[in-house]
C-alpha cells in the first residue's frame, strides 16, 4: 500500500515540475515583459500544445508514443482529453487577456505555485499516512489545500505585490477552486481564474473605500 502510495507522490512529483518550470512566464510578465510579447509566446506554445493534441486524437501511432512519453504523468481522463499542460497554458493566456498586469501574474502564479504546492504537500500527507496505517487515502487533503491558500497568498503578495488583503482572498479562492469542482473546467483553468477575479475583486473593493 504505502509503495504505491510514493509511486503515485514521484509521478505527482515529475507532473508539478512543469507547473513550477512554467513559473518563468508569471515571473516574467512581474519583471516588466509587454503584454504583446507574452501574449505571443502564449500563443505560439498553444498552438504547438493544440497540434500535438489534435494529433494524438486524430492517429493511434501518435497517441502511442505520446502516451509512452509522458503517460506515468497523465491523470487518468487525461488520455482521452486535453492534458493538464495544455489547459495550463489556456490558464495563463486568459489570465492576461482578462486581468490587469498585477492580478494576472497573482492568477498565474496560483496555477503554478498554488496548485504545485497543493498536489506535493496533499500526495506528501498521504504518503505519510498509508505509512504509518497501511491504508491509501484518495482525494484532495486539508494540508494540500492549506498549502495551496499560503503559496498563493504569498505569490500574490511578494510577486504580483498586490495589498495584502487582495494576496490573502485570491489564495483563499485558489484553494476553494483546487479543493472543489463547483465549475467542470479543469483545474488549472479554475484556480487561475478564481485567484484573478478575487484579487480584481478585492482590489476594486479596496479602491473604492479609499475613495470614500
Amino acid at each position: 500500500m504505502s509503495e504505491r502510495a510514493s509511486t503515485a507522490l514521484r509521478h505527482e512529483l515529475a507532473r508539478k515540475a512543469i507547473h513550477l518550470s512554467s513559473a518563468v512566464l508569471p515571473l516574467a510578465y512581474a519583471l516588466g515583459t509587454p503584454r504583446g510579447a507574452l501574449l505571443l509566446a502564449l500563443g505560439a506554445l498553444g498552438a504547438m500544445a493544440f497540434v500535438i493534441e489534435a494529433a494524438r486524437q486524430r492517429s493511434t501511432r501518435v497517441r502511442a508514443l505520446f502516451v509512452r512519453v509522458v503517460g506515468p504523468l497523465l491523470r487518468e481522463h487525461e488520455h482521452a482529453r486535453f492534458a493538464g499542460a495544455t489547459w495550463l497554458i489556456a490558464a495563463y493566456a486568459l489570465a492576461v487577456l482578462l486581468f490587469p498586469r498585477a492580478i494576472a501574474v497573482a492568477a498565474m502564479c496560483a496555477a503554478a505555485f498554488g496548485d504545485a504546492a497543493a498536489a506535493i504537500v496533499g500526495r506528501t500527507a498521504s504518503v505519510a499516512y498509508a505509512q504509518r496505517t497501511g491504508i491509501v487515502r484518495a482525494g484532495k487533503t486539508f494540508a494540500g489545500s492549506a498549502a495551496c491558500a499560503t503559496i498563493t497568498t504569498i505569490a500574490a503578495f511578494g510577486v504580483a505585490h498586490l495589498a495584502l488583503a487582495s494576496a490573502v482572498v485570491a489564495g483563499v479562492l485558489a484553494s476553494v477552486a483546487e479543493r472543489w469542482a463547483l465549475v467542470h473546467v479543469d483545474d488549472n483553468v479554475r484556480v487561475a481564474l478564481a485567484a484573478g477575479c478575487g484579487a480584481w475583486a478585492s482590489d476594486a473593493l479596496l479602491r473604492w473605500l479609499a475613495l470614500t
